[in-house]
This record gives structure tokens, sequence and C-alpha cells, in this order.
């Protein structure tokens, strides 16, 4: 085999705890996860809490909390659209501190959906001074950078700040920062400055004289695997000199055997593939090493 990938717990081990949550993450490394990928999103007090969707209802329980609900309301998510909801930005850090997480998809993983109602929701800080974070790498993904500047929201700002203020670095600590939206990533790289890699995250095929940006002023690229399927995504990405990571291998998805599936992702390529279940992919990359 050429590359011998490492293995990202994608939002922790969110095959087996409710994702984005300090447990998901200590699990991720009691695995075997070379690092674990989180989400980092502004409360309204100018705090980052660790969550994948600025939208509340499907990792928390917020909808059974009488005393918020007069916070939900129409709203704008992800790629712009709109959805009934309540949203982080409208609350302090704590109020969203007396929230627990929930599994997102408890029909799929009702071993995950157990332990609904028994984690808090994690803030960057938190994972920065967490005890298994020591000696450890850190992704960290900022999400919907551009919509909440502007809506005068300073992610970047608030994340360089969170940094400044964390001794993460004496305590062995790593980090690689994530965004989709590429001038957002080149405003976390000129405001948190040279922190570790600047990774940019590909969705969706796009001009390839982006791509060759990226080249340019970042470290990695990171591709959804559905792009790098038939493809020489990886090769060009490579000659650039770019690292490559991949996402998201999910157990669920396997069409025929576990090895299949994952040795699939193995051999793309990637120096890096993101996992739901970490020890899953982590014993077949070593099986074939």
């Amino acid at each position: 085999m050429g590359i011998i990938p490492l293995v990202f717990g994608h939002r922790g081990a969110s095959g087996y705890r409710p994702e984005n949550t300090l447990e998901a993450f200590a699990l991720a490394f009691e695995l075997g996860a070379d690092a674990i990928e989180c989400d980092l999103l502004p409360t309204s007090d100018g705090e980052l809490i660790i969550r994948h969707d600025n939208y509340l209802s499907t990792t928390t329980d917020v909808a059974t909390r009488p005393e918020f609900a007069h916070l939900k309301r129409m709203g704008v998510v992800g790629w712009q659209e709109e959805r009934e909801d309540w949203f982080c930005e409208d609350f302090t850090l704590a109020q969203l501190k007396t929230l627990r997480a929930t599994e997102r998809l408890p029909e799929l993983r009702p071993g995950s959906a157990k332990f609904d109602g028994q984690f808090e929701l994690a803030t960057v800080d938190e994972l920065l001074t967490a005890d298994f974070a020591a000696g450890k790498h850190l992704i960290l993904e900022v999400k919907h950078g551009g919509y909440f500047a502007a809506k005068g929201v300073p992610v970047a700002a608030i994340l360089a700040r969170k940094l400044n203020e964390s001794d993460w670095q004496s305590r062995g600590i790593t980090l690689t920062i994530e965004s989709f939206e590429f001038k957002v990533l080149e405003q976390l790289q000129r405001v948190c400055g040279p922190v570790g890699d600047y990774v940019y995250l590909v969705d969706t095929w796009s001009d390839p004289s982006l791509n060759a940006k990226a080249a340019e002023v970042f470290d990695g690229i990171s591709f959804n695997c559905e792009l790098v399927w038939g493809s020489n995504l990886i090769e060009l990405a490579h000659a650039r000199g770019l690292k490559v990571f991949i996402w998201t291998a999910r157990a669920e998805e396997a069409e025929n055997t576990i090895e299949e599936y994952y040795a699939k992702f193995i051999l793309s390529g990637a120096d890096g593939i993101f996992a739901d279940q970490p020890d899953l992919l982590a014993a077949c990359v070593r099986d074939m090493s």
C-alpha cells in the first residue's frame, strides 16, 4: 500500500455517542483516532459552541424546554436554507449549557441514542483544556463564517482570542483549521496566524482554478468522498503540494462487507480520512498496512 492514511474521528466517535460532545471526542481517541474534528458556531454573547448546525432541534433537547419556546423562529441555516427552529446565535452560553445533546440519527444509531440527555454542549475552551486533548491533534471547522460575518459576528476574531487565551501549545496540542468558504479560511489564516494547518473543504464540483488557488494559499484540501471516486482530484491536489483529506466513512453505508467499504477510502491515496466509527477504520488501516 502507498500512503497509510490517518484516521480522524468525525465530530468525535459520532457513530457511538451524540456528536460534537466531549464524550464523543474522548471516545474517538480511546478508539485509536489520530485526530478529532469538531464544528464551531458563535453564541449571542461571543463564545464558541461546538455544534455542526446553528439550528438546535436535531442535536439537543431544546424542543422539550418550555423556557426557550419563545426563541423558536424562522431562520437561515447551512447554504441559505430557511427553517423554523432554535438557533445557537440567539442563545447565551449559559442558556446553551442547560441543554443536553441528543443523537441526530436515532433510528440509524440507537446505541448512540441511549446517551441522549446525558452530555452537555461543549465549548472550544473546554476542548482545548480537556485532559484527553493533551498531546493530540484537533481539527477545528468554522461553520457559516460568511453568514455570521454579514451579521456582524467576527468568528475568526473570537477563535483567535480563544487560542491566544489558551495554553494549548504548551500542552502539546496541534491544530488544523477548516472552512468550506475560501474567503473565510483566508480570513482565519490572517487573523489566527500560524497556529497550524489551514485546510479548504470542498463539497461540490468546483472551479478547478479555485482548487489550484488553494494550493497557493492553504496547506491542504478536503474533499467529499463522492467527488473523489473515479476522479484524479487527489493526484492533482498532491501534485500541487497539498495535503488531502476525504470524508466521511460511515459503517452504515457499507453495501457489502465493512472491509470492502473501508478499503475504497484507504486505497484512495488520501492522507487522512474522516470516520464516524474510527475504531473500525483504524482496524482496516492496520490490516492493510
